[in-house]
């Protein structure tokens, strides 16, 4: 590991212009870590959403189909780690159990034997992981292991702050509904904790007139209670 190349290689990663420039210079800075292939997940908890996740992946393609069909992020122990902890995972046999077992098998077969995953928790919303392997082991080198876990941290937090501002908002773009003017002046008000006959006379329209509003943008919004609705909206940045 080259400190002061991968230190300018990890910086680098936040002045990416888009997603893939962002992935590839992630990719420059694990090899410069003394790593062959990287993997970034982001995951977004909305309210009364199932979790929105994205992953950007350097493992081979066939081991990323397989991982799809078998469903192993649901038994791979550094995705759970990852979403429950804040501290780096050395891969080691002990975190593999029986139930995940044929992950480890897999993985090491198309060449990623060792690695860590590093998570980054923004918030309880906001959640992100990397992981880098190599065939070689991490393991084995005590100060070898401090130091890529070191490196580690500092590109997962690279990787983080270039996520959050490229890939980010794309993912709740596509998940944003449109509102339509009036619909979203309605529900700041319902936010505010104000009932139809209030907003009515607020903006000079009759109740019914507000309800059909609000029916509308929470039909849009996937919800059934104007609680929800608002919580949705404001995780969506519909509302403020």
């Amino acid at each position: 590991m080259r400190d002061a190349a991968s230190l300018t290689l990890m910086a680098s990663i936040v002045e990416a212009s888009d997603g893939d420039e962002l992935f590839r210079r992630v990719q420059k800075a694990a090899v410069s870590l003394g790593f062959e292939r990287v993997l970034v997940g982001v995951q977004i908890q909305i309210p009364t959403m199932e979790p929105i996740q994205h992953v950007m992946s350097g493992w081979p393609d066939e081991y990323q189909q397989l991982y799809a069909e078998r469903n192993f992020v649901f038994r791979d122990p550094t995705v759970v780690h990852c979403q429950t902890h804040s501290t780096p995972i050395v891969w080691s046999p002990d975190i593999y159990s029986e139930r995940s077992y044929e992950v480890m098998e897999e993985a090491r077969r198309f060449g990623l034997n060792s690695g860590i995953s590093v998570p980054v928790h923004e918030s309880a919303r906001v959640k992100s992981m990397i992981s880098l392997a190599r065939d070689r082991r991490v393991d084995i080198d005590r100060r070898e292991t401090e130091l890529l876990l070191a490196g580690g941290n500092v590109l997962a937090s690279c990787a983080h702050v270039a996520t959050s501002k490229l890939v980010i908002p794309a993912l709740l773009a596509e998940e944003r509904p449109k509102l339509t003017p009036r619909e979203s002046e309605i529900m700041q008000y319902v936010a505010r904790g104000k009932g139809s006959e209030v907003i009515g006379d607020i903006l000079g329209l009759s109740k019914p007139t507000i309800e059909f509003h609000v029916k509308n943008a929470l039909r849009k919004l996937g919800v059934a209670s104007r609680l929800q609705g608002v919580a949705r909206a404001v995780a969506l940045g519909l509302i403020h």
